[in-house]
């Protein structure tokens, strides 16, 4: 019992940054559910999971302002990317996918940071389908699928709001395929489902809920430094995690 309150906690927390910047909820979770005992596959369904339900009511409220082209070009270059990860994940050194797939993250973030000045433009349409068949396959590998849709999204200079829903729509849509990607490769443990998995998740929307409120007291300027900040940490930790 007492592991599974500090997994809510600490999923409540990274929920909390993830309501706030629109990501990252998985990345600062994962290290804090390995260190209570949690394996590894584990992990994935459970960052899935609560990442998928905190975001729903973020899509409800803000789908007025989503840019549902964008959403859906992710989302459908997510796919594939997802039944790529799940086929390959069992003959892939891990430590080796997340250092490079850190390493690359922390690069770009870098060079988001210091052309962050100039005028941004919106990613094309090979962009957006290629970041989702990055992220689809991120995601049923080692459940990280939010540094490369962030530093797409920070590319276009996007409000505060419509960068947190655009990344709702995406995390929805993503996780559902991935879960269900999952599922079929029969890659769901059944130790996870019950009492954890519907626990942490309340977790999870509870913790989006506080962030979400915050977004919109953080100015532009801060919001887009943070978040670049924060793609740049999240590689280094995937990096050496």
């Amino acid at each position: 019992m007492t592991t599974l309150v500090l997994a809510m906690a600490g999923v409540l927390l990274a929920s909390v940054v993830g309501g706030i910047t629109g990501f990252a909820t998985s990345l600062l979770s994962a290290p804090v559910l390995l260190l209570l005992g949690f394996g590894v596959a584990e992990v994935v369904v459970v960052n899935l999971t609560a990442t998928l339900v905190s975001r729903i009511a973020v899509l409800v409220l803000a789908r007025h302002v989503i840019d549902w082209r964008g959403v859906g070009l992710l989302t459908l270059g997510s796919a594939p990317g997802a039944v790529a990860g799940a086929f390959t994940v069992g003959y892939l050194n891990q430590q080796v996918l997340k250092t490079v797939t850190g390493v690359v993250i922390a690069v770009l973030g870098l060079y988001l940071l210091l052309r962050r000045e100039r005028r941004t433009s919106a990613p094309g349409r090979p962009a957006y389908v290629g970041v989702g068949v990055l992220g689809g396959y991120l995601s049923t590998s080692i459940s990280l699928n939010g540094p490369p849709v962030a530093l797409l999204l920070g590319r276009a200079g996007l409000s505060p709001a419509r960068f947190v829903a655009d990344f709702a729509g995406y995390f929805v849509g993503t996780n559902t395929i991935s879960l269900a990607v999952l599922a079929l490769h029969g890659r769901i443990p059944g130790t996870v489902l019950w009492p954890a998995l519907p626990l942490i998740a309340l977790a999870a929307i509870a913790g989006n809920q506080i962030g979400n409120r915050l977004t919109s007291r953080i100015p532009r300027r801060a919001f887009q430094l943070a978040v670049t900040l924060l793609i740049i940490a999240s590689g280094v930790a995937t990096a050496v995690s």
